[in-house]
């Protein structure tokens, strides 16, 4: 299964009806084309009352790749990082809470972005990846052109106790440390619809 966001609303590919059972405000269809991709987005812009987008199909993976195919795909990796006290390291950004990520660079492994975007963001040292997560994907418009976003993502740890310092060139404001109680009760009302759902599946 593929989800893919446009702010608070998803497209779903998946072959599995219960999926689609488990989501509400939909628009399902049974096959993919691109030539219906810019009424379906201009759908998810405007229609307030439609969530979800469901694409039921038996080849999910060739569907995706034709998916993809429409837009300019921008590739970041961050990391959900852990500390000895099985706190998460958040970053705070655009008046939401965020994890941190970035940009891949030309020539650079995933993994390396991953470390690299973390430690500038965050000032955090130490990191180790422990594994590979789950993918996210959302999209976005820059100068009219539709942007596919994907962004993956690494479960890390550090025993790094000094100072967090944000990157404010990036507009991060603070970085913090948070307990998973913080995470249900603060972060899961202020933040992203993809970083809610990625961090609800983990």
């Amino acid at each position: 299964m593929y989800k893919v966001f446009i702010k608070e609303k998803r497209i779903v590919f998946t072959n599995n009806q219960h999926h689609v059972d488990k989501l509400d405000s939909c628009l399902k269809f049974t096959f993919f084309s691109t030539a219906i991709l810019p009424t379906l987005l201009n759908l998810l812009e405007h229609d307030k009352k439609l969530s979800n987008v469901i694409f039921l199909v038996n080849d999910v993976e060739e569907c995706f790749a034709q998916f993809k195919s429409f837009f300019t795909v921008i590739e970041a990796a961050g990391g959900v990082v852990k500390n000895a006290n099985n706190e998460t390291l958040f970053i705070y950004r655009l008046d939401k809470w965020d994890l941190p990520k970035g940009k891949i660079e030309k020539g650079e492994q995933v993994e390396e972005a991953a470390l690299r975007e973390v430690e500038e963001e965050c000032a955090v040292s130490g990191l180790v990846i422990k594994k590979q997560l789950n993918d996210c994907y959302h999209i976005y418009h820059l100068k009219e052109k539709p942007i596919l976003k994907r962004t993956f993502w690494f479960e890390m740890f550090t025993d790094f106790d000094g100072k967090l310092i944000p990157q404010q060139e990036e507009g991060i404001e603070k970085v913090e440390w948070l307990t998973n109680k913080q995470i249900e009760e603060v972060v899961l009302k202020n933040t992203y619809a993809s970083i809610a759902d990625f961090l609800n599946c983990m």
